[in-house]
Protein backbone atom coordinates (compact mmCIF):
# COMPACT_ATOMS: atom_id res chain seq x y z
CA UNK A 1 0.00 0.00 0.00
CA UNK A 2 2.57 2.29 1.14
CA UNK A 3 4.37 1.77 -2.01
CA UNK A 4 1.58 3.02 -4.36
CA UNK A 5 1.67 6.02 -2.45
CA UNK A 6 4.80 7.77 -4.38
CA UNK A 7 3.08 7.13 -7.68
CA UNK A 8 0.07 8.12 -6.67
CA UNK A 9 1.51 11.97 -5.58
CA UNK A 10 3.47 11.37 -8.87
CA UNK A 11 0.78 11.10 -10.96
CA UNK A 12 -1.20 14.21 -9.36
CA UNK A 13 1.42 16.11 -9.85
CA UNK A 14 1.73 15.52 -13.12
CA UNK A 15 -1.84 15.98 -14.08
CA UNK A 16 -1.52 19.91 -12.13
CA UNK A 17 1.12 20.96 -14.18
CA UNK A 18 -0.99 19.98 -17.38
CA UNK A 19 -3.61 21.81 -16.02
CA UNK A 20 -1.21 24.68 -15.68
CA UNK A 21 0.01 24.48 -19.10
CA UNK A 22 -3.59 24.44 -20.40
CA UNK A 23 -4.39 27.50 -18.42
CA UNK A 24 -1.66 29.57 -19.66
CA UNK A 25 -2.17 28.23 -22.99
CA UNK A 26 -6.24 29.41 -22.75
CA UNK A 27 -5.02 32.53 -21.39
CA UNK A 28 -3.80 33.52 -24.95
CA UNK A 29 -4.48 36.74 -25.31
CA UNK A 30 -5.67 36.86 -29.33
CA UNK A 31 -5.39 40.85 -30.50
CA UNK A 32 -7.98 41.79 -33.05
CA UNK A 33 -8.20 44.87 -35.85
CA UNK A 34 -10.81 46.24 -37.22
CA UNK A 35 -11.30 46.33 -41.16
CA UNK A 36 -10.86 49.27 -42.61
CA UNK A 37 -10.83 51.84 -45.47
CA UNK A 38 -7.36 53.14 -46.23
CA UNK A 39 -4.46 54.40 -49.01
CA UNK A 40 -2.14 51.79 -49.71
CA UNK A 41 0.93 52.59 -51.26
CA UNK A 42 3.29 50.47 -52.14
CA UNK A 43 6.79 51.65 -52.54
CA UNK A 44 10.69 51.13 -52.97
CA UNK A 45 12.74 52.49 -50.48
CA UNK A 46 16.45 53.41 -50.42
CA UNK A 47 19.40 55.91 -49.26
CA UNK A 48 20.26 58.17 -51.68
CA UNK A 49 22.75 61.82 -52.33
CA UNK A 50 21.93 64.85 -53.47
CA UNK A 51 23.66 66.01 -56.76
CA UNK A 52 23.73 68.54 -59.08
CA UNK A 53 22.25 67.50 -62.74
CA UNK A 54 24.73 69.31 -65.15
CA UNK A 55 28.80 70.67 -63.78
CA UNK A 56 30.04 72.74 -65.90
CA UNK A 57 34.31 73.37 -65.41
CA UNK A 58 35.19 76.92 -66.67
CA UNK A 59 38.51 76.80 -67.89
CA UNK A 60 40.48 80.08 -70.29
CA UNK A 61 41.33 79.94 -73.63
CA UNK A 62 44.46 82.14 -72.35
CA UNK A 63 47.54 81.52 -70.33
CA UNK A 64 48.55 83.91 -67.69
CA UNK A 65 48.28 85.03 -63.94
CA UNK A 66 44.95 85.79 -62.25
CA UNK A 67 44.47 89.68 -61.06
CA UNK A 68 41.24 89.49 -59.69
CA UNK A 69 39.01 86.82 -59.11
CA UNK A 70 35.76 88.33 -57.60
CA UNK A 71 33.68 85.00 -57.09
CA UNK A 72 33.77 82.65 -54.17
CA UNK A 73 32.30 79.23 -53.59
CA UNK A 74 28.68 79.34 -53.29
CA UNK A 75 28.26 82.76 -55.55
CA UNK A 76 25.22 82.99 -57.83
CA UNK A 77 26.44 83.96 -60.82
CA UNK A 78 24.19 85.08 -64.27
CA UNK A 79 25.82 84.57 -68.23
CA UNK A 80 28.61 86.87 -68.43
CA UNK A 81 29.54 87.72 -65.09
CA UNK A 82 33.05 88.21 -64.39
CA UNK A 83 34.76 84.95 -62.62
CA UNK A 84 38.88 85.87 -63.13
CA UNK A 85 40.40 88.31 -65.18
CA UNK A 86 43.99 87.75 -66.09
CA UNK A 87 47.08 90.01 -66.63
CA UNK A 88 46.81 91.47 -69.83
CA UNK A 89 50.30 93.10 -70.59
CA UNK A 90 51.54 90.46 -72.93
CA UNK A 91 48.38 90.34 -74.92
CA UNK A 92 47.73 94.12 -74.82
CA UNK A 93 51.23 94.78 -76.57
CA UNK A 94 50.18 92.18 -78.88
CA UNK A 95 47.09 93.84 -79.49
CA UNK A 96 48.80 97.05 -80.05
CA UNK A 97 51.39 95.89 -82.11
CA UNK A 98 48.45 94.28 -84.72
CA UNK A 99 46.89 97.52 -84.54
CA UNK A 100 49.96 98.99 -85.86
CA UNK A 101 50.66 96.61 -88.74
CA UNK A 102 47.15 97.26 -90.02
CA UNK A 103 47.64 101.15 -89.78
CA UNK A 104 51.17 100.73 -91.74
CA UNK A 105 49.36 97.85 -94.32
CA UNK A 106 46.48 100.74 -95.01
CA UNK A 107 49.09 103.20 -95.65
CA UNK A 108 51.01 100.85 -98.36
CA UNK A 109 47.91 99.65 -99.90
CA UNK A 110 46.94 103.55 -100.43
CA UNK A 111 50.61 104.16 -102.28
CA UNK A 112 50.53 101.17 -103.93
CA UNK A 113 46.78 102.02 -105.32
CA UNK A 114 48.37 105.05 -106.47
CA UNK A 115 50.84 104.15 -108.09
CA UNK A 116 49.10 101.25 -110.02
CA UNK A 117 46.77 104.27 -111.66
CA UNK A 118 50.20 106.32 -112.67
CA UNK A 119 51.34 103.01 -114.22
CA UNK A 120 48.38 102.48 -115.93
CA UNK A 121 47.90 105.62 -117.35
CA UNK A 122 51.42 105.68 -118.51
CA UNK A 123 51.64 102.82 -120.12
CA UNK A 124 48.09 103.47 -122.33
CA UNK A 125 50.48 106.59 -123.51
CA UNK A 126 52.81 103.46 -124.40
CA UNK A 127 55.44 105.63 -121.78
CA UNK A 128 56.32 102.22 -119.90
CA UNK A 129 56.40 98.91 -121.07
CA UNK A 130 54.15 96.06 -120.28
CA UNK A 131 56.84 94.93 -117.57
CA UNK A 132 57.14 98.02 -115.58
CA UNK A 133 53.20 97.95 -115.93
CA UNK A 134 52.60 94.55 -114.37
CA UNK A 135 55.24 95.29 -111.67
CA UNK A 136 53.13 98.30 -110.20
CA UNK A 137 49.81 96.02 -110.66
CA UNK A 138 52.13 93.05 -108.36
CA UNK A 139 52.94 95.67 -105.62
CA UNK A 140 48.99 96.79 -105.38
CA UNK A 141 48.20 93.09 -104.96
CA UNK A 142 50.83 92.38 -102.66
CA UNK A 143 49.57 95.34 -100.37
CA UNK A 144 45.98 94.39 -100.40
CA UNK A 145 47.07 90.97 -99.24
CA UNK A 146 49.15 92.87 -96.39
CA UNK A 147 46.36 94.60 -95.52
CA UNK A 148 44.22 91.03 -94.92
CA UNK A 149 47.18 89.63 -92.64
CA UNK A 150 46.99 92.70 -90.68
CA UNK A 151 43.32 92.48 -89.86
CA UNK A 152 43.48 88.78 -89.08
CA UNK A 153 46.33 89.74 -86.40
CA UNK A 154 44.69 92.22 -84.97
CA UNK A 155 41.37 90.46 -84.89
CA UNK A 156 43.69 87.36 -83.03
CA UNK A 157 44.60 89.51 -80.64
CA UNK A 158 41.54 91.39 -79.82
CA UNK A 159 40.40 87.73 -78.93
CA UNK A 160 43.39 86.92 -76.77
CA UNK A 161 42.61 90.09 -75.14
CA UNK A 162 39.18 89.23 -74.48
CA UNK A 163 40.08 85.57 -73.64
CA UNK A 164 41.82 87.23 -70.89
CA UNK A 165 38.50 87.60 -68.70
CA UNK A 166 36.93 84.66 -68.03
CA UNK A 167 33.26 84.96 -67.58
CA UNK A 168 30.27 82.34 -66.64
CA UNK A 169 28.98 80.83 -69.31
CA UNK A 170 25.57 80.11 -67.64
CA UNK A 171 23.96 80.98 -64.76
CA UNK A 172 24.67 78.81 -61.54
CA UNK A 173 26.02 78.20 -58.52
CA UNK A 174 29.95 78.02 -57.83
CA UNK A 175 30.28 74.92 -56.39
CA UNK A 176 34.13 74.33 -56.60
CA UNK A 177 37.27 76.64 -56.89
CA UNK A 178 40.44 75.01 -56.89
CA UNK A 179 42.20 78.48 -58.31
CA UNK A 180 43.25 81.45 -56.41
CA UNK A 181 44.24 84.97 -56.69
CA UNK A 182 47.69 85.47 -58.04
CA UNK A 183 47.83 81.76 -59.26
CA UNK A 184 49.27 81.26 -63.16
CA UNK A 185 46.92 79.18 -64.95
CA UNK A 186 47.60 77.43 -68.34
CA UNK A 187 45.03 78.01 -71.40
CA UNK A 188 42.59 75.19 -71.96
CA UNK A 189 42.73 75.23 -75.89
CA UNK A 190 46.71 74.83 -76.59
CA UNK A 191 48.12 73.21 -72.90
CA UNK A 192 48.73 69.40 -73.36
CA UNK A 193 46.87 68.36 -69.82
CA UNK A 194 43.77 70.10 -71.17
CA UNK A 195 44.19 73.43 -68.89
CA UNK A 196 43.55 75.03 -65.78
CA UNK A 197 40.35 74.27 -64.31
CA UNK A 198 39.21 77.69 -62.10
CA UNK A 199 35.75 77.42 -61.28
CA UNK A 200 33.08 74.14 -61.46
CA UNK A 201 29.76 75.46 -61.53
CA UNK A 202 26.04 74.34 -61.82
CA UNK A 203 22.73 75.25 -61.82
CA UNK A 204 21.29 74.13 -58.45
CA UNK A 205 17.68 75.00 -59.16
CA UNK A 206 17.30 71.69 -60.58
CA UNK A 207 19.16 68.70 -58.68
CA UNK A 208 18.94 64.87 -58.54
CA UNK A 209 18.75 62.10 -55.85
CA UNK A 210 21.52 59.52 -56.84
CA UNK A 211 19.60 56.29 -54.85
CA UNK A 212 21.11 52.58 -54.92
CA UNK A 213 18.05 50.43 -54.94
CA UNK A 214 18.16 46.98 -54.43
CA UNK A 215 17.92 44.96 -57.02
CA UNK A 216 14.95 42.63 -54.99
CA UNK A 217 13.12 46.19 -55.42
CA UNK A 218 14.64 47.46 -58.88
CA UNK A 219 11.46 45.43 -60.24
CA UNK A 220 8.89 47.96 -59.32
CA UNK A 221 11.32 50.96 -60.57
CA UNK A 222 10.35 52.48 -63.84
CA UNK A 223 10.94 56.17 -65.37
CA UNK A 224 8.55 58.88 -64.77
CA UNK A 225 6.80 57.13 -61.46
CA UNK A 226 6.72 59.51 -58.17
CA UNK A 227 9.25 59.79 -55.94
CA UNK A 228 9.64 61.51 -52.59
CA UNK A 229 13.09 62.21 -50.63
CA UNK A 230 13.41 63.34 -46.99
CA UNK A 231 16.96 64.90 -46.43
CA UNK A 232 18.90 64.22 -42.96
CA UNK A 233 19.04 68.19 -43.12
CA UNK A 234 15.49 68.57 -42.83
CA UNK A 235 13.74 65.85 -42.10
CA UNK A 236 10.43 67.46 -41.18
CA UNK A 237 9.64 68.33 -44.84
CA UNK A 238 9.32 65.75 -48.03
CA UNK A 239 10.75 66.66 -51.52
CA UNK A 240 8.73 65.38 -54.41
CA UNK A 241 10.36 64.28 -57.44
CA UNK A 242 10.56 61.80 -60.51
CA UNK A 243 12.29 59.26 -61.77
CA UNK A 244 14.29 60.24 -64.38
CA UNK A 245 16.30 57.00 -65.14
CA UNK A 246 17.93 53.78 -64.28
CA UNK A 247 21.15 53.40 -65.04
CA UNK A 248 21.74 49.70 -66.57
CA UNK A 249 24.98 49.33 -64.83
CA UNK A 250 24.78 47.52 -61.13
CA UNK A 251 26.41 48.50 -58.45
CA UNK A 252 28.11 45.61 -55.79
CA UNK A 253 28.68 47.02 -52.55
CA UNK A 254 29.11 44.69 -49.51
CA UNK A 255 28.25 42.31 -51.86
CA UNK A 256 24.75 43.94 -52.45
CA UNK A 257 23.50 43.97 -55.82
CA UNK A 258 21.98 47.65 -56.26
CA UNK A 259 21.05 49.64 -59.32
CA UNK A 260 21.70 53.22 -59.36
CA UNK A 261 18.36 55.30 -59.71
CA UNK A 262 18.27 58.94 -60.59
CA UNK A 263 15.33 61.24 -59.13
CA UNK A 264 14.94 64.83 -60.56
CA UNK A 265 13.97 67.28 -57.86
CA UNK A 266 12.96 70.73 -58.35
CA UNK A 267 15.03 73.49 -55.88
CA UNK A 268 13.76 76.79 -56.62
CA UNK A 269 14.14 77.66 -52.91
CA UNK A 270 17.69 76.52 -52.95
CA UNK A 271 17.35 74.13 -50.12
CA UNK A 272 18.66 71.40 -51.33
CA UNK A 273 22.67 71.03 -51.49
CA UNK A 274 24.75 68.91 -53.14
CA UNK A 275 26.34 66.06 -51.16
CA UNK A 276 22.99 66.10 -48.82
CA UNK A 277 22.15 62.58 -47.58
CA UNK A 278 18.72 61.36 -47.27
CA UNK A 279 15.97 58.60 -47.83
CA UNK A 280 14.30 58.24 -51.27
CA UNK A 281 10.78 56.09 -51.65
CA UNK A 282 9.78 55.63 -55.09
CA UNK A 283 6.37 55.02 -55.00
CA UNK A 284 5.14 52.27 -57.95
CA UNK A 285 1.50 52.01 -56.72
CA UNK A 286 -1.33 53.39 -54.63
CA UNK A 287 -4.60 52.88 -54.41
CA UNK A 288 -7.18 55.24 -52.50
CA UNK A 289 -9.59 54.04 -50.01
CA UNK A 290 -9.71 50.35 -50.32
CA UNK A 291 -10.56 47.80 -47.78
CA UNK A 292 -7.58 46.77 -46.45
CA UNK A 293 -6.62 44.44 -43.68
CA UNK A 294 -3.33 44.47 -41.59
CA UNK A 295 -0.29 42.39 -42.69
CA UNK A 296 -0.05 40.59 -39.23
CA UNK A 297 -3.27 38.93 -39.78
CA UNK A 298 -3.06 37.78 -43.22
CA UNK A 299 -1.61 33.78 -43.64
CA UNK A 300 -1.11 31.56 -46.48
CA UNK A 301 -3.55 28.98 -47.11
CA UNK A 302 -0.69 26.34 -46.16
CA UNK A 303 -0.53 27.35 -42.75
CA UNK A 304 -4.37 26.85 -41.94
CA UNK A 305 -3.44 24.59 -39.13
CA UNK A 306 -0.91 25.91 -37.41
CA UNK A 307 -3.06 28.88 -37.18
CA UNK A 308 -6.28 27.06 -36.05
CA UNK A 309 -3.61 25.82 -33.01
CA UNK A 310 -2.48 28.99 -31.91
CA UNK A 311 -6.64 30.22 -32.11
CA UNK A 312 -7.67 26.83 -30.23
CA UNK A 313 -9.78 26.00 -33.41
CA UNK A 314 -10.13 22.40 -34.91
CA UNK A 315 -7.49 22.37 -37.79
CA UNK A 316 -10.06 19.77 -40.09
CA UNK A 317 -12.90 22.24 -39.03
CA UNK A 318 -10.81 25.05 -40.43
CA UNK A 319 -9.73 22.80 -43.29
CA UNK A 320 -12.70 22.02 -44.68
CA UNK A 321 -13.96 25.71 -44.52
CA UNK A 322 -11.04 26.60 -46.65
CA UNK A 323 -12.01 23.10 -49.24
CA UNK A 324 -15.25 24.22 -49.51
CA UNK A 325 -14.25 28.09 -50.12
CA UNK A 326 -11.74 27.38 -52.83
CA UNK A 327 -14.11 24.90 -54.69
CA UNK A 328 -13.28 21.96 -52.80
CA UNK A 329 -9.68 21.42 -53.96
CA UNK A 330 -8.11 24.47 -52.89
CA UNK A 331 -8.34 25.62 -56.52
CA UNK A 332 -5.47 23.55 -57.59
CA UNK A 333 -3.42 25.81 -55.41
CA UNK A 334 -1.42 25.81 -52.19
CA UNK A 335 -2.64 21.98 -51.40
CA UNK A 336 -5.58 19.87 -50.57
CA UNK A 337 -6.56 19.37 -46.68
CA UNK A 338 -5.81 16.34 -45.73
CA UNK A 339 -3.86 15.62 -48.52
CA UNK A 340 -7.52 15.31 -50.49
CA UNK A 341 -8.66 16.24 -53.85
CA UNK A 342 -6.41 14.83 -55.96
CA UNK A 343 -7.44 14.16 -59.92
CA UNK A 344 -8.31 10.72 -60.33
CA UNK A 345 -5.28 8.85 -62.12
CA UNK A 346 -2.81 11.30 -60.45
CA UNK A 347 0.33 9.26 -59.64
CA UNK A 348 1.70 9.82 -55.97
CA UNK A 349 4.01 12.34 -55.14
CA UNK A 350 4.10 14.20 -59.23
CA UNK A 351 4.27 18.01 -58.63
CA UNK A 352 1.32 19.93 -60.28
CA UNK A 353 -1.27 18.91 -57.50
CA UNK A 354 -1.77 18.78 -53.75
CA UNK A 355 2.00 18.12 -53.44
CA UNK A 356 3.21 20.95 -55.42
CA UNK A 357 3.19 23.58 -52.91
CA UNK A 358 4.34 21.32 -50.48
CA UNK A 359 7.98 20.93 -53.20
CA UNK A 360 7.92 24.47 -53.64
CA UNK A 361 7.88 25.15 -50.08
CA UNK A 362 11.19 23.44 -49.73
CA UNK A 363 12.79 25.67 -52.39
CA UNK A 364 12.00 23.74 -55.28
CA UNK A 365 9.68 25.55 -57.69
CA UNK A 366 7.37 28.54 -58.69
CA UNK A 367 5.52 29.54 -61.28
CA UNK A 368 6.20 33.23 -62.78
CA UNK A 369 3.69 35.81 -62.31
CA UNK A 370 1.28 36.37 -65.78
CA UNK A 371 -0.88 39.48 -66.68
CA UNK A 372 -4.41 39.45 -67.87
CA UNK A 373 -2.99 40.28 -71.65
CA UNK A 374 -0.38 37.23 -71.35
CA UNK A 375 -3.02 35.08 -70.50
CA UNK A 376 -5.90 36.36 -73.17
CA UNK A 377 -2.70 35.78 -75.44
CA UNK A 378 -2.80 31.98 -74.35
CA UNK A 379 -6.49 31.45 -74.71
CA UNK A 380 -6.56 33.34 -77.99
CA UNK A 381 -3.86 31.44 -79.15
CA UNK A 382 -5.79 27.95 -78.15
CA UNK A 383 -8.94 29.07 -79.83
CA UNK A 384 -6.97 29.70 -83.24
CA UNK A 385 -5.09 26.20 -83.07
CA UNK A 386 -7.59 24.09 -81.45
CA UNK A 387 -6.25 20.56 -82.50
CA UNK A 388 -2.91 22.07 -81.00
CA UNK A 389 -4.55 22.50 -78.11
CA UNK A 390 -6.40 19.04 -78.04
CA UNK A 391 -3.03 17.47 -78.10
CA UNK A 392 -1.83 19.43 -75.67
CA UNK A 393 -5.10 18.07 -73.28
CA UNK A 394 -4.22 14.74 -74.29
CA UNK A 395 -0.80 14.75 -73.75
CA UNK A 396 -1.34 15.78 -70.45
CA UNK A 397 -3.75 12.94 -69.78
CA UNK A 398 -1.10 10.73 -70.79
CA UNK A 399 0.70 12.25 -67.70
CA UNK A 400 -1.21 11.21 -65.41
CA UNK A 401 -0.35 7.55 -66.38
CA UNK A 402 2.12 5.93 -63.75
CA UNK A 403 3.78 3.82 -66.58
CA UNK A 404 4.02 6.10 -68.81
CA UNK A 405 7.02 7.57 -70.94
CA UNK A 406 7.40 11.28 -69.12
CA UNK A 407 10.44 12.05 -70.90
CA UNK A 408 9.20 11.62 -74.67
CA UNK A 409 5.63 13.25 -73.54
CA UNK A 410 7.47 15.89 -72.12
CA UNK A 411 9.08 16.25 -75.81
CA UNK A 412 6.36 16.08 -77.38
CA UNK A 413 4.64 18.97 -75.07
CA UNK A 414 7.44 20.76 -75.83
CA UNK A 415 6.89 20.83 -79.53
CA UNK A 416 2.80 21.32 -79.46
CA UNK A 417 3.58 24.29 -77.74
CA UNK A 418 6.12 25.95 -79.74
CA UNK A 419 3.30 25.23 -82.45
CA UNK A 420 1.02 27.32 -80.55
CA UNK A 421 3.59 30.16 -80.12
CA UNK A 422 3.16 30.00 -76.37
CA UNK A 423 5.66 29.67 -73.75
CA UNK A 424 4.53 26.63 -71.38
CA UNK A 425 5.46 28.37 -68.52
CA UNK A 426 2.97 31.07 -68.83
CA UNK A 427 0.57 29.21 -70.26
CA UNK A 428 0.66 26.57 -66.88
CA UNK A 429 0.84 29.89 -64.47
CA UNK A 430 -1.98 30.92 -66.20
CA UNK A 431 -3.86 27.65 -66.25
CA UNK A 432 -3.01 27.56 -62.31
CA UNK A 433 -4.08 31.50 -61.87
CA UNK A 434 -7.58 30.47 -63.90
CA UNK A 435 -8.00 27.54 -61.23
CA UNK A 436 -7.11 29.55 -58.07
CA UNK A 437 -10.25 32.09 -59.19
CA UNK A 438 -12.79 29.51 -59.34
CA UNK A 439 -12.52 28.97 -63.82
CA UNK A 440 -12.19 26.14 -65.51
CA UNK A 441 -7.84 25.82 -66.54
CA UNK A 442 -6.80 24.54 -69.70
CA UNK A 443 -4.78 21.35 -69.32
CA UNK A 444 -1.27 22.02 -68.88
CA UNK A 445 1.92 19.24 -68.55
CA UNK A 446 5.25 19.81 -67.37
CA UNK A 447 7.58 20.09 -64.52
CA UNK A 448 7.24 23.48 -62.53
CA UNK A 449 10.14 26.54 -63.51
CA UNK A 450 12.35 26.94 -61.09
CA UNK A 451 11.47 30.32 -58.51
CA UNK A 452 13.77 33.15 -57.92
CA UNK A 453 15.54 32.83 -54.50
CA UNK A 454 15.67 36.20 -52.42
CA UNK A 455 13.83 38.75 -50.37
CA UNK A 456 10.46 40.24 -51.75
CA UNK A 457 10.44 43.14 -49.71
CA UNK A 458 7.27 45.49 -49.17
CA UNK A 459 5.19 42.75 -50.00
CA UNK A 460 2.96 40.91 -47.42
CA UNK A 461 2.88 37.21 -46.54
CA UNK A 462 1.99 35.71 -49.76
CA UNK A 463 2.12 38.48 -51.92
CA UNK A 464 3.21 38.26 -55.63
CA UNK A 465 6.11 40.13 -56.67
CA UNK A 466 6.41 42.84 -58.97
CA UNK A 467 6.75 42.38 -62.70
CA UNK A 468 9.13 43.81 -65.14
CA UNK A 469 8.05 47.14 -65.78
CA UNK A 470 7.77 47.96 -61.93
CA UNK A 471 3.98 47.59 -61.86
CA UNK A 472 2.63 44.37 -59.80
CA UNK A 473 0.87 41.32 -61.33
CA UNK A 474 -2.47 42.28 -62.53
CA UNK A 475 -3.77 38.76 -60.92
CA UNK A 476 -4.99 38.82 -57.60
CA UNK A 477 -3.88 36.13 -54.84
CA UNK A 478 -5.01 34.59 -52.06
CA UNK A 479 -5.08 34.59 -48.36
CA UNK A 480 -6.65 33.49 -45.39
CA UNK A 481 -7.75 35.61 -42.06
CA UNK A 482 -9.71 34.41 -39.57
CA UNK A 483 -12.77 36.80 -38.49
CA UNK A 484 -14.17 37.20 -35.13
CA UNK A 485 -17.73 36.11 -34.70
CA UNK A 486 -20.18 37.71 -32.63
CA UNK A 487 -20.07 34.51 -29.77
CA UNK A 488 -16.33 35.23 -29.61
CA UNK A 489 -15.48 32.68 -32.21
CA UNK A 490 -13.33 33.02 -35.23
CA UNK A 491 -14.08 31.90 -38.41
CA UNK A 492 -11.67 30.76 -40.94
CA UNK A 493 -11.96 32.89 -44.52
CA UNK A 494 -10.40 32.64 -47.95
CA UNK A 495 -9.83 36.08 -49.02
CA UNK A 496 -8.95 37.70 -52.31
CA UNK A 497 -5.94 40.07 -51.66
CA UNK A 498 -4.29 42.76 -54.47
CA UNK A 499 -1.42 45.26 -53.85
CA UNK A 500 0.21 45.67 -50.47
CA UNK A 501 2.43 48.33 -48.09
CA UNK A 502 4.36 47.53 -45.07
CA UNK A 503 1.62 47.21 -42.87
CA UNK A 504 -1.56 46.89 -44.73
CA UNK A 505 -3.16 44.59 -47.95
CA UNK A 506 -5.82 45.46 -50.09
CA UNK A 507 -9.00 43.34 -49.45
CA UNK A 508 -10.63 42.63 -53.34
CA UNK A 509 -12.80 40.29 -51.59
CA UNK A 510 -14.32 38.23 -48.99
CA UNK A 511 -14.14 40.88 -46.03
CA UNK A 512 -16.21 43.89 -45.47
CA UNK A 513 -15.50 47.02 -43.83
CA UNK A 514 -15.78 47.03 -40.16
CA UNK A 515 -15.10 42.68 -39.46
CA UNK A 516 -12.46 42.25 -37.04
CA UNK A 517 -9.96 39.82 -37.73
CA UNK A 518 -7.50 38.06 -35.68
CA UNK A 519 -3.19 39.27 -35.41
CA UNK A 520 -1.82 35.76 -35.81
CA UNK A 521 1.40 37.60 -36.27
CA UNK A 522 1.43 39.12 -32.35
CA UNK A 523 -0.78 35.82 -31.22
CA UNK A 524 2.22 33.39 -32.40
CA UNK A 525 5.03 35.39 -30.93
CA UNK A 526 2.99 35.26 -27.91
CA UNK A 527 2.49 31.75 -27.88
CA UNK A 528 6.27 30.82 -28.74
CA UNK A 529 7.42 32.61 -25.51
CA UNK A 530 4.76 31.08 -23.52
CA UNK A 531 5.74 27.67 -24.57
CA UNK A 532 9.60 29.02 -24.11
CA UNK A 533 9.23 29.94 -20.44
CA UNK A 534 7.25 26.89 -20.11
CA UNK A 535 10.41 24.96 -21.52
CA UNK A 536 13.17 26.86 -18.93
CA UNK A 537 10.48 26.08 -16.28
CA UNK A 538 9.89 22.38 -16.82
CA UNK A 539 14.09 22.19 -17.46
CA UNK A 540 14.82 24.21 -14.15
CA UNK A 541 12.13 23.02 -12.25
CA UNK A 542 11.31 26.89 -10.73
CA UNK A 543 7.82 27.21 -9.27
CA UNK A 544 6.37 24.47 -10.38
CA UNK A 545 4.85 21.27 -8.33
CA UNK A 546 6.86 18.49 -9.49
CA UNK A 547 9.87 21.17 -9.15
CA UNK A 548 9.04 21.91 -5.99
CA UNK A 549 8.52 18.58 -4.82
CA UNK A 550 11.75 16.66 -6.44
CA UNK A 551 13.39 19.91 -4.00
CA UNK A 552 11.47 18.58 -1.26
CA UNK A 553 12.50 14.92 -1.99
CA UNK A 554 16.38 16.07 -2.05
CA UNK A 555 16.28 17.61 0.93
Amino acid sequence: MSSRRPAIVLFALLGLVAACGKNQQQSLRIQTAAVERRTIIVQAEATGIIEPINVVEVKSRSSGQIIDMPVETGSLVRPGALIVQLDTRDVQNQYDQSKADLEAAEASLKVAEQNKARSDELFRGQIITAQENEQAGLTYQNALSQIVRARTNLDLAQQRLDDARVVAPVMGTIIEKPVALGQVIQSGTSAVGGGTTIVKMADLTKVRARAMVNETDIGRVSPGQEATVIVDAFPDRTFRGTVEKIEPQAVVQQNVTMFPVLISLENREGLLLPGMNGEVSVISDRRENVIAVPNEAIRSVREAAQAATILGIDPDSVRAQIGAAMGGGMGGFGGAPNGGARPAGAPAGRPGYADFSQQGRQGGFQLPDVTDAQCKAVTDARTAKPAVAKRIDSLSAQMRDPNADRQAIMASVRTAYQELGVEQPIARACAMRSAQQGGTAPATTGTPTPARNGPRSLAAPGAAPAGRNGARAAASRTGLVFVLRADSTYEARVVRLGVADYDYTEVLSGLEEGDRVALLSAAALQMQRQENQDRMRAMTGGNSPLGGAAAGGRR
